[in-house]
């Protein structure tokens, strides 16, 4: 019979993590993976799929945590040196990201954010971010804050964070975010804008290319990845 799972103690689930890490650290997968990220990390040198693994291991022996516990997990992952265990933080962020309030965004996402930034951090947050703003739409007022910022993935965040919500995509605001941006060559900002719209393209491709028509100052970046998905169904139906 399986045991019944323990309440929950912030110290003890992040001991595990760690334990775990160390003993399937691999130096030389470790030097591969930080040379793919630009060297900008270090790396214990475990996998995202072995990574899930860990993390679903010692969550069910846990019982579920509440905001308070997330946000103290999440600060002393992101204190550890590996990039292992900032990836760990986003992805026990987004298993319990319906036990999360408006005040996670409002008041703590900011901070993994802008500490220890690039786009592998930056994109897995969104999807808790995403749910979040979705079910709690007096936060556009944070998003659009961050796509005033001078700090770039904040900006990322903003643009990004309707990915995948496909018919919930809120187009008004999805558009008004692309707009302010639209010719910031900035590169993860460009591209962060024509994934935006790319994405919503698999919904309105008519909404998506008329904005494009329209703001002929877009980069070039972002209108060739807008208008990805929609060529590529156009040149199907030509060939």
């Amino acid at each position: 019979m399986k045991p019944a799972a323990k309440p929950f103690n912030e110290n003890e689930f992040v001991a595990g993590l760690r334990i775990s890490i160390e003993k399937q650290s691999n130096s030389r997968r470790a030097k591969e993976m930080a040379a793919y990220m630009l060297d900008q990390f270090d790396f214990a040198g475990v996998n995202a799929p072995a990574r899930t693994e860990i993390l679903r291991d010692i969550s069910v022996q846990f019982e579920k945590p509440n905001q308070k516990q997330i946000v103290k997990v999440m600060r002393m992952l992101w204190d550890l040196e590996e990039r292992e265990y900032q990836m760990l933080a986003c992805e026990f962020l987004n298993r319990n990201k319906k036990s999360l309030s408006a005040s996670f965004v409002s008041t703590h996402v900011k901070y993994f954010i802008i500490n220890k930034s690039w786009w592998d951090s930056v994109d897995s947050l969104r999807p808790a971010v995403g749910y979040v703003v979705s079910e709690n739409r007096e936060l556009d007022k944070v998003i659009f804050e961050w796509i005033e910022s001078d700090n770039k993935w904040l900006v990322r965040s903003a643009l990004i964070h309707q990915l995948v919500l496909k018919e919930k995509v809120d187009p008004k605001k999805l558009f008004a975010l692309c707009d302010r941006r639209k010719d910031d060559t900035e590169f993860f900002i460009a591209k962060a804008v024509g994934w935006a719209l790319r994405d919503y393209s698999y919904v309105s491709p008519v909404s998506v290319k008329k904005f494009i028509e329209q703001h002929q100052d877009l980069t070039p970046l972002a209108r060739r990845e807008g208008l990805k998905a929609i060529n590529r169904k156009a040149a199907r139906r030509s060939s």
